[in-house]
């Protein structure tokens, strides 16, 4: 392979490794938003049942 060619596909081996990197994050991002959504309805139901049982 040539230098330039090299070059190029150094370039897009860097590139993927970020956007990997970035997609691992999004779905870190992703799931410590699901377990707060999870977590606010589960208090949301405790507090229906609570509330209906006083």
């Amino acid at each position: 392979m040539s230098d330039q060619g090299s070059i190029s596909y150094d370039s897009l081996v860097t590139k993927v490794r970020q956007q990997e990197e970035t997609i691992v994050q999004l779905l870190v991002i992703i799931a410590a938003t699901n377990r707060k959504i999870s977590d606010l309805i589960e208090l949301q139901d405790q507090r229906k049942h609570s509330l209906s049982h006083s």
